[in-house]
């Protein structure tokens, strides 16, 4: 999600560049996956919020990608539970560190590759949010390490300092893994019960140098993979606080969340998880065909909305009826469109020569006003200035492609080979995100009860709490994630 401002960058490839051979799914026949289900927090039914704060999200967003404004032997599938924020603001998992090992709320994010916690001295850390604080002297086999935090971010920073310990997830442990533990964090980039964030991008993402957990832990997986289904919580009139979330699978897929062959795209490079988006359309419109740097895209699970170049977003949003620039509604919403709230054109991206199709409620960001909502897609123009990775000649990528379209689809990350894949979602399980799966339930605290639904071979229990609470505040650091 979060991605620290001036130290990630894509090369932009040309449009020959672009199209690769689609690497093989890998057709190991596994265990079934272990599921543990996620939950996210619901209740903002349309986020009303204000014109500034629709604008400052967009302003963290781009900043986040620096433009101006373990164990030898394999193991079986493990799916973890999720938590499902804000009605589909965003997604989150639980982290067991230190010894005894103690539970932490994070971010589950694609787009960025840095572990870090809110330390116990991190005082505004300990007013912004509920979450658990990280105290080094609490865990045995904590270590310090040399070195500082210090991550950037579009509307913010993390900065304390780095140490080494135990971190699990979903039974995985990976032992004296570095991660940041910030002692200052700005203020409201988080609250409610998140204790910080945790990285699923590639090493040369990581401000810390760290080789992130997933890396590490992938050497104890049955296949080079990580899975995620998110659930649909939007305009559930009687959604919870917090709501199943989703599914984050490890070491494969699980094939009861899809139908047919995974789609997979080669990356542009092994730095963000960048794949070719060759075009999008409207229902009842014309392609809008993408080349050259137009068709770079982030798939970033800490986004929830999907950003992309200016003249592609005005050919967009030209086909769709009443939408108009947002600053015909107020003049902060200058990077957004406004659209009738209730709009039902349905827009698809295609990738690896698929198209996918978003549901038409996906396309509503968050209401303006009685009538007007804004539209998904916002404005990122990489043409107003990036900052290159040093030493790189790579530029921000031209698209940001968050859990407005990933709900829509089953989301594979492939490391090797390095790609992306797409699955089309059963037809029953949007029923089930929204639901929530059986033996699943939230107590009056927003704990999960960490129960199994569903295991192959062995079994694994995790206990903790999928808790996510908090205000707008929240949300504007996990939009800009």
């Amino acid at each position: 999600m979060i991605l620290p401002t001036g130290l990630f960058s894509l090369v932009l490839l040309s449009a020959s560049n672009l199209v690769q051979a689609a690497p093989q799914l890998h057709e190991k026949r596994e265990p079934e996956p272990l599921t543990i289900p996620l939950t996210i927090r619901a209740g903002m039914e349309r986020r009303d919020h204000t014109v500034s704060e629709w604008a400052e999200l967009a302003n963290r967003i781009k900043g986040k990608y620096g433009i101006t404004p373990a164990p030898s032997s394999k193991r079986a599938l493990i799916t973890v539970s999720m938590t499902n924020q804000a009605s589909d603001t965003s997604y989150f998992g639980t982290l067991a560190v230190g010894t005894p090992p103690q539970s932490y709320n994070v971010i589950l994010d694609t787009g960025s590759a840095d572990l870090w916690l809110s330390g116990s001295t991190c005082s505004r850390c300990a007013s912004a949010t509920s979450g658990k604080l990280f105290n080094p002297a609490s865990s045995s086999s904590f270590r310090s390490s040399s070195g500082t935090l210090s991550v950037s971010y579009g509307s913010g920073q993390a900065r304390g300092t780095l140490g080494t310990d135990n971190v699990s997830l979903g039974g995985f442990q990976v032992s004296n893994q570095l991660f940041g533990v910030a002692t200052t964090v700005t203020s409201n980039f988080i609250s409610g019960n998140l204790s910080g964030l945790m990285g699923l991008g590639f090493q040369n993402l990581a401000s810390t140098g760290a080789v992130p957990w997933w890396q590490k832990a992938s050497t104890a997986w049955t296949s080079p993979q990580m899975s995620f289904y998110l659930t649909r919580f939007r305009n559930t009139n009687n959604g919870q606080t917090d709501q199943p979330g989703g599914q984050f699978t490890m070491g494969g897929t699980n094939s009861s969340l899809y139908d047919g062959p995974i789609n997979f795209i080669s990356l542009v490079k092994a730095q963000y998880w960048t794949i070719p988006m060759t075009s999008l359309s409207v229902s009842g419109g014309n392609a809008i065909a993408l080349t050259g740097s137009n068709q770079n895209a982030v798939i970033d699970t800490g986004t929830t909305l999907i950003g992309g170049p200016p003249s592609v977003l005005e050919e967009l949003y030209a086909q769709i009826p009443g939408a108009a620039r947002g600053t015909t509604f107020d003049s902060d919403l200058v990077d957004y469109y406004v659209i009738p709230c209730d709009s039902n054109v349905e827009v698809s991206l295609t990738f690896g020569g698929k198209s996918y199709t978003m549901q038409a409620n996906d396309l509503i960001g968050g209401t303006v006003s009685n009538s007007l909502c804004l539209g998904a897609f916002f404005i990122v123009d990489i043409s107003s200035g990036s900052q290159p990775i040093p030493g790189a000649s790579s530029q921000v990528p031209a698209w940001i492609v968050g859990s407005a379209f990933l709900k829509n689809v089953y989301t594979v990350f492939q490391s090797n080979p390095t790609a992306v894949g797409f699955a089309s979602l059963k037809s029953n399980v949007q029923s089930f995100g929204t639901l929530g799966p059986a033996g699943f339930s939230i107590d009056q605290n927003g704990n999960s009860n960490g129960t199994i639904i569903h295991a192959g071979a062995s079994q694994v229990h995790l206990s903790s709490g999928m808790l996510v609470s908090g205000i707008f505040a929240t949300l504007l650091a996990v939009f800009a994630l």
